[in-house]
């Protein structure tokens, strides 16, 4: 498969997903915040992310996924999840993302090899393979972001989002990517590709639903 067709695959993958994923994420936050009740956030913050990851397995493991995808990852390693689609190549990582630590929110690998590996892709969209015509690409994983709207705040909404990163990262900095689409309710989504390393950065945005100012705000 070309790089411009994993683009369209890419894309069209995530207007299919977007409406379970986007529903999905709602109902695990609203579940982790319930039974988050009386424990503090600031003293405990690991406790409403893991509870939302296995709120949202459980959700996807009685909703069902879109044709080809498939719920994967160890749910006793720390409720681990995975999307994963085989036949497409493609594999979606769900983690929160950490705005405050990570610019850009794309939380870096971190020192796990397969977490290093998965994150270090070739660039997807540069000029160059994109007049490779004939070139080959192998699984990509992509990771599938949430964050609260305003810190710890279920009522006021969270962003979703799919990413592909480049490199594990270096904390502090910000974690390369050449794909960025955000999930919006009722299953839009807003496409952000940017050649990533030119010194003329170029943005290219998708056909579907796709809205500049409200892909940069």
């Amino acid at each position: 498969m070309t790089p411009n067709e994993m683009r369209s695959v890419v894309v069209s993958q995530a207007e299919v997903l977007a409406p379970r994923m986007y529903e999905g994420v709602a109902s695990a936050l609203a579940d982790a915040e319930a039974r988050a009740r009386g424990f503090g956030h600031a003293k405990y913050p690991h406790f409403r992310p893991l509870a939302a990851r296995i709120a949202f397995r459980e959700y996807l493991e009685k909703e069902g996924l879109p044709p080809q995808w498939n719920v994967d990852g160890n749910p006793a390693a720390m409720g681990q999840l995975y999307l994963s689609a085989p036949a497409l190549g493609l594999k979606l990582r769900f983690l929160k993302e950490r705005r405050r630590t990570y610019p850009s929110g794309v939380p870096v690998a971190g020192k796990n090899r397969a977490r290093r590996e998965a994150w270090r892709q070739g660039v997807l969209f540069s000029r160059s393979e994109l007049r490779a015509a004939d070139a080959e690409l192998s699984v990509h994983e992509l990771l599938l972001l949430w964050d609260y709207a305003k810190s710890a705040s279920v009522s006021e909404g969270f962003t979703l989002r799919i990413v592909r990163p480049l490199a594990p990262g270096v904390y502090g900095k910000a974690v390369p990517f050449d794909l960025d689409i955000a999930l919006k309710p009722g299953g839009d989504i807003f496409t952000s590709m940017t050649f990533v390393g030119d010194a003329d950065d170029e943005d290219f945005f998708g056909t579907a639903q796709i809205d500049r100012e409200e892909n940069d705000g």
